[in-house]
């Protein structure tokens, strides 16, 4: 364990509560799989870090929102600046290239592919019209300013795509979008993660398991609006 990075490994020489595990009192089975998944994430923290944010920037939804991951980050690395350098350039890396999913799929089929795709995600093919003009106008400006809004940064893939922005000028964008957009995480964990720790400390297990239940819900909620939605607006009038 000494030869892990800080950002989760347990230092000895720390103090045993900003490292420790929450205390479960779960059935066995359960509670041995919750210690292999931590330990696991502990032996390729980097590695489970750079897939979660990959996987999500290609469009793919998760059981939690990467932001409060990458937050979760920053608060084990806090104090250590090569560490949570480390953390933002992992998650700088892992968005330029889930970007590419979305991007070359809009690239290579059309508008046609890039609206379906947004349906898909709920997010109203329209604005990925409205983005596709930005971009025509300014280009690389419209992809660093695009990636930094919420709610616009999977759009921005696919309207870098429809638009046929070249990768040479879409990749670095996004990469420095992620640069700026990973730091305010990063910082917010390393800075408000200790007193949330101290409100919530109790229940943090709970909270673990709760929060991918409810955003389950919560993507299922939305499947099936963006579902009725599609549909209503297909059937003829």
């Amino acid at each position: 364990m000494d030869s892990l990075p800080r950002v989760l490994c347990c230092n000895r020489k720390s103090s045993p509560s900003r490292y420790a595990l929450p205390r479960m009192s779960f059935p066995p089975v359960i509670r041995d799989a919750i210690r292999l998944l931590f330990l696991a994430i502990l032996e390729h923290q980097y590695v489970v870090l750079f897939g979660v944010v990959a996987i999500e920037e290609a469009g793919v939804p998760l059981p939690a929102p990467t932001d409060v991951v990458i937050a979760f980050y920053g608060y084990r690395a806090r104090g250590h600046i090569p560490e949570l350098a480390q953390v933002v350039l992992v998650c700088a890396l892992a968005s330029t290239l889930g970007t590419l999913v979305p991007y070359f799929l809009a690239r290579r089929f059309g508008p046609t592919v890039a609206h379906r795709f947004a349906a898909w995600i709920d997010v109203d093919p329209a604005q990925v019209d409205r983005w596709t003009e930005r971009i025509h106008r300014h280009g690389f400006i419209a992809v660093v300013v695009g990636r930094l809004i919420p709610g616009a940064r999977v759009v921005m893939s696919l309207v870098a795509g429809t638009a046929r922005v070249p990768v040479y000028q879409f990749s670095p964008g996004v990469f420095i979008a992620a640069s700026v957009y990973w730091t305010f995480w990063v910082t917010i964990g390393a800075t408000l993660g200790p007193t949330f720790r101290r409100i919530a400390g109790p229940y943090i297990t709970y909270v673990l398991i709760a929060l991918p239940v409810v955003v389950i819900g919560f993507f299922v909620y939305r499947h099936l609006r963006a579902r009725r939605k599609w549909a209503s607006k297909a059937r003829p009038s």
